[in-house]
């Protein structure tokens, strides 16, 4: 006797990570949104998140214009900014791929600051090339009249072989209230790492508090240094998010106008040149008459 086999649709899921968001009011707070493709659905991402007074929220910041590979995933930092009004409130995201749509339903909490605490504002996404060493000055900042010292560690996922690193310079910071604490994110890869999409977790904790921000983190093939595009980074408020992939394609796009360019210039000056050329052989050549 068989066993009925069940159809299955294509379709996607949308999660996020942490589920629920606590923003002191005047900071900011962000959570991961992943996209998951099941019975190899896939298509271009577009999201909506809509922000104003019912939801608590100033702003949503998210990468747009995502693409879903069949039995993939990918996923965005969403980063939030607080209205001025403190409370417990609802944001909903709605997911659309071609004719396909989900919503997600975030709790979120936003409360005035009650204590000593501390946060940082990562960049929404890091890109880099394999091969290569990126510095990017990131920031600490104190509330409610925290001081102390507060240490950080990153964690990349997925965790394989030759995965880039991100480390800190210092990895233990003072910090002190009203002056932001600024220290240095190092992003390295090797030849060997793949190329792909990873999602960095940094912890911060100073002794009983302690945050995890995520981050995503984009490498792109390797390039000869004269033809490396400069590091980058984003804040993904509203803005495309640019992988390193296509900052490479951009500059070298932008090369071969710029030769383009230069070899229009060169041929309208030898064009310029000899028809300058003619009219003085031409005012030069003597007339019948003087002849």
């Amino acid at each position: 006797m068989t066993r009925p086999v069940l159809a299955t649709t294509p379709d996607f899921t949308l999660s996020a990570n942490p589920a629920r968001v606590s923003i002191p009011l005047g900071y900011w707070a962000e959570t991961m949104l992943t996209i998951t493709s099941l019975n190899g659905f896939e298509g271009t991402i577009q999201l909506e998140a809509p922000v104003g007074p019912s939801t608590g929220l100033a702003s949503a910041g998210f990468s747009t214009g995502m693409m879903l590979n069949p039995n993939g995933d990918v996923s965005t930092d969403l980063q939030l900014t607080p209205g001025d009004t403190a409370g417990n409130y609802n944001l909903t995201i709605v997911a659309t791929i071609g004719s396909v749509s989900h919503s997600l339903v975030i709790p979120v909490a936003v409360s005035p600051v009650s204590g000593p605490d501390f946060t940082t504002r990562l960049w929404g996404s890091y890109s880099t090339l394999q091969e290569r060493t990126i510095t990017i000055n990131e920031q600490l900042v104190s509330f409610g009249g925290f001081r102390g010292q507060v240490s950080l560690s990153a964690t990349v996922t997925p965790d394989i072989t030759d995965a880039p690193t991100m480390s800190f310079l210092p990895s233990t910071i003072d910090l002190s209230p009203g002056t932001p604490a600024v220290y240095i994110t190092i992003v390295s890869t090797v030849r060997t790492t793949p190329v792909g999409d990873y999602v960095v977790s940094i912890s911060a904790s100073s002794g009983t508090i302690s945050h995890v921000y995520r981050a995503i983190m984009g490498v792109g093939d390797y390039r000869p240094p004269w033809e490396q595009p400069a590091p980058g980074n984003t804040t993904t408020t509203g803005q495309p998010w640019s992988s390193s992939a296509t900052n490479a394609l951009s500059f070298i796009n932008n090369a071969t106008s710029a030769l383009s360019t230069l070899r229009s210039l060169w041929w309208l000056q030898v064009i310029i040149g000899l028809s300058i050329a003619t009219v003085i052989v031409y005012r030069r050549r003597p007339s019948l008459d003087e002849r």
